[in-house]
């Protein structure tokens, strides 16, 4: 499997994005900040970082795509439930049991809902493994079509999902007492990112290339998109902060494609940041255990909301790759952590033997 830059970095920023956005929540609770004062720039920030979810989730689907352009190899499956759905179950156990109050009594009811039904920060998995099935399923059927109609045909079916949720309270009514699942883990909020991103992966290099070569398409589209975001606010009152808003459709797939150009027409390159990537699964999961107990030591360096926000993010971030490094030196701790790359040994070739080579040379002149 090919590793692209641009998709590491944007990995990384997505995750640094996502531990920044629960950053910024915590602010709001733990200090008793003056809305007025900060309004100003809040808003577009927390707004601007709600893409993080949707591109994190359109990346799993192009490396799927790209990878994989026909049919998935043997031991896909496999990989992906000891690698991914196995950390997701046993870090939602740790979170179910905090989340329960040390109450052994609730703590089976809250891991059900948790694990099973999705009702985490972690139910992004369960909409990774919908995407992992749709590839398997109809990917042979989608490549070999044109993909204008497919996308068209996604965004319509996810925006009239999305829309009839927030506005109709029948539907939503509907979707939450028939969909035995979390809401969040619907997959028509999610078609649109799955559809596109399938199409990504099998045209990469081509749209890269327009892309770069047109930078200011991306740039334009991103504005656009994140203007109209801001106007449904504002105007329209739109005020639900979410990943799944039906106005992220277009400016997390924006954002995404602006990243790219960026970085490969720059040829933008951080090892910090390839480091983050290979941790991102394990910083996603487990970032909200840690954030909470760094509350204190951010508001002991003052109340300003961009020093709160930078200690808080980057203790996180420091914790979750500490932590993900020394399970990853068991066996059994690392079923938490999954495969990171980053802290696999690396293969040495291996030297020549010289007392093979001396034989073969003796043999040469017998």
């Amino acid at each position: 499997m090919k590793n692209l830059n641009e998709i590491n970095i944007i990995r990384a920023l997505m995750c640094i994005s996502i531990v920044l956005t629960h950053s910024i929540s915590n602010y709001f609770r733990n200090v008793e900040a003056d809305s007025v004062a900060y309004e100003q720039y809040q808003i577009y920030i927390r707004f601007a970082l709600l893409c993080s979810t949707p591109i994190f989730i359109l990346l799993s689907e192009t490396l799927i795509s790209k990878n994989y352009p026909g049919k998935l190899k043997k031991g896909f499956w496999g990989k992906r439930f000891a690698f991914i759905l196995l950390p997701y179950i046993l870090i939602g156990l740790v979170v179910s049991y905090k989340s329960s109050h040390n109450d052994w009594s609730a703590f089976l009811e809250v891991a059900y809902n948790k694990i099973v039904l999705g009702e985490w920060y972690g139910f992004f998995v369960l909409v990774i493994f919908q995407f992992y099935f749709l590839h398997w399923l109809i990917g042979g059927f989608l490549a070999r079509i044109k993909p204008a109609i497919p996308i068209v045909l996604s965004f319509i079916l996810s925006f009239a999902h999305i829309y009839g949720y927030v506005h109709n309270e029948t539907y939503q009514s509907f979707i939450i007492e028939q969909y035995p699942f979390w809401y969040k883990t619907h997959i028509l909020f999610w078609l649109f990112y799955f559809i596109t991103a399938f199409y990504i992966g099998q045209y990469y290099e081509q749209l890269v290339s327009f892309l770069t070569a047109r930078i200011w398409l991306p740039t334009l589209t991103t504005v656009l998109s994140f203007a109209l975001v801001m106007y449904n606010y504002k105007v329209l009152e739109y005020t639900r902060l979410s990943s799944e808003r039906y106005d992220m459709l277009l400016y997390a797939v924006s954002i995404f494609f602006l990243l790219v150009a960026l970085i490969r027409k720059f040829n933008l390159n951080s090892q910090a940041l390839v480091m983050i990537s290979n941790f991102s699964f394990f910083i996603y999961l487990t970032h909200m255990i840690f954030l909470p107990y760094f509350v204190k030591f951010a508001i002991g360096f003052g109340e300003n909301f961009f020093v709160y926000i930078a200690i808080i993010a980057f203790l996180t971030v420091s914790a979750c790759i500490g932590v993900a490094f020394l399970f990853y030196q068991n066996r059994i701790t690392r079923l938490f952590t999954g495969k990171i790359k980053y802290l696999e040994p690396v293969r040495q070739p291996q030297a020549p033997n010289t007392q093979l080579l001396r034989e073969e040379s003796n043999l040469k002149y017998e």
